[in-house]
């Protein structure tokens, strides 16, 4: 954990990403973007170096003004994406930092890639996968994080590849992965897609022995074979 004390930084301030003063400590009091924090105790007022929005005092933990009384501050701490505390596992949305129902701290593991899961549930940047029913054997796969599975799914942007067979299935490239039944752009099915004639062109294009794709929809007007240009998405049109 790095928390760093806003009285001890360079003049006692924080400043945004955009020149605003996110924190600064004025006439002993904190103050965030312009808006005093009447419950902060200055004297041991903290800032988490690498989340500013998130800070500390001697008996609280806020996200930017708001003071966050349900969290005990003595066991909060940073779990990758993710924070604990002795009751719950927590997520930093946009303008707050709130809990995952249901959540199980002393069995949450933080995978990588925004997944995480304990021994009841699974989350994707703090959504519950809901078709996750393995969350304690759910891992992201090793060479692109955008996937994970858990023995009997497979699952890209936190939705599962429908049909999928996790014994066969394998990463293609960086958008397309697939088995020996189906081709998927990211979580999307090719729909009547030839596995054993796919061929990737280039981009978020592809085609079989019949058909040319764009992402997931096939493309009426193009066709898989040109003499001129071979693969060509264009060509046919």
């Amino acid at each position: 954990m790095s928390w760093k004390k806003l009285a001890d930084l360079p003049g006692q301030k924080v400043i945004g990403t955009y020149g605003s003063e996110l924190w600064t400590l004025r006439d002993a009091k904190v103050w965030h973007q312009g808006r005093k924090l009447a419950t902060a105790d200055a004297a041991s007022f903290e800032i988490f170096e690498h989340q500013p929005l998130i800070a500390r005092a001697a008996c609280s933990i806020f996200h930017a003004r708001s003071r966050l009384p349900n969290i005990d501050r003595n066991s909060f701490r940073q779990l990758g994406i993710y924070w604990q505390d002795r009751r719950s596992i927590y997520f930093e949305y946009e303008t707050s930092l709130k809990p995952l129902a249901g959540s199980d701290p002393l069995t949450f593991r933080d995978l990588g890639g925004g997944y995480g899961s304990d021994a009841q549930a699974a989350w994707y940047w703090g959504r519950r996968m809901k078709n996750c029913t393995r969350s304690r054997h759910l891992q992201v796969v090793p060479d692109n994080d955008l996937y994970a599975s858990d023995g009997e799914q497979i699952y890209c942007d936190g939705k599962p590849l429908r049909g999928a067979d996790p014994l066969r299935w394998r990463i293609l490239n960086s958008e397309f992965s697939g088995d020996d039944q189906a081709i998927y752009y990211l979580e999307r099915k090719l729909p009547r897609a030839d596995p054993p004639s796919w061929q990737h062109i280039h981009g978020a294009w592809s085609r079989d022995r019949k058909h040319v794709f764009h992402m997931h929809l096939i493309e009426k007007n193009a066709v898989p074979e040109c003499p001129d240009q071979p693969c060509a998405p264009s060509c046919g049109r």
